[in-house]
């Protein structure tokens, strides 16, 4: 497995960041109205989804460390409106970001993935899922904010784990179609080439010539890989099609 591209406390820091942005977009607007990038769901569903992730993983860091579990309460009535959501939500997450700054991050905790059974995979998880649905429910706002750059570049990184610890999709691509990443960030230097080989996808750090080449912000590479919208300029070279190979062997919610 790849190390993680941030520090245990960047990663607590980015959740911090990512559980208070998501909390501003849930109280902006009315509940009931769809969100656009997962269209069967609602603000609500969405806000219900993160919280109960966010109290999930605050209570495994509990079980991890034996300190006493955090209040979970149950997500207010869509009825109750956006400042009741966003109250709960901010509450669950006040507990998560405490709970990880109390955990050292080599704790032992459960995960679902053999190569990491610390909080160091509860840490980054959290960031990168809730910079994700941050995404989501700004997209309901029509307000929708880049990743942070460190965090996006991180993120795509993890993609590839989480992939490795899944099952495949049925129809799937494993017929060795190549993607070429290329961020475009000032004073950074990020590039991936993905393989959609037969055992799945694989990446590696490299310039290299792929199928499809695309040049944009890490955060937008990364709003790619997840189906999201990007913000900015997209440049793409070669074979399109390869994307929708690529979407055929990583959904997200």
């Amino acid at each position: 497995m790849h190390e993680p591209l941030l520090s245990y406390d960047e990663h607590v820091a980015a959740t911090r960041r990512e559980l208070a942005s998501m909390r501003a977009a849930l109280a902006a607007g009315p509940i009931d109205v769809t969100v656009p990038t997962c269209p069967d769901w609602t603000v609500h569903d969405l806000g219900r989804h993160a919280g109960e992730f966010t109290g999930f993983w605050t209570h495994v860091l509990c079980e991890g460390t034996g300190m006493r579990k955090t209040p979970f309460p149950d997500a207010p009535d869509i009825d109750d409106g956006p400042a009741a959501l966003a109250v709960w939500f901010e509450d669950l997450g006040r507990y998560l970001v405490a709970t990880l700054e109390a955990t050292p991050p080599t704790t032992v905790v459960w995960t679902w993935v053999d190569d990491n059974k610390t909080a160091t995979f509860t840490a980054r998880r959290c960031a990168n899922e809730l910079a994700i649905h941050r995404i989501d429910a700004q997209s309901a706002r029509d307000a929708i904010e880049p990743v942070d750059a460190a965090l996006a570049a991180d993120g795509i990184e993890e993609i590839f784990h989480m992939a490795a610890h899944h099952p495949r999709p049925e129809g799937a691509a494993r017929g060795g179609e190549t993607i070429h990443l290329h961020g475009t960030d000032e004073g950074r230097t990020d590039e991936w080439l993905i393989t959609l080989g037969p055992d799945g996808p694989t990446f590696r750090r490299e310039h290299a010539k792929g199928d499809l080449a695309i040049r944009a912000s890490v955060s937008d590479l990364e709003q790619l890989l997840y189906r999201r919208p990007t913000l900015g300029p997209v440049e793409r070279f070669g074979d399109e099609t390869v994307l929708d190979a690529w979407y055929r062997t990583f959904t997200f919610g």
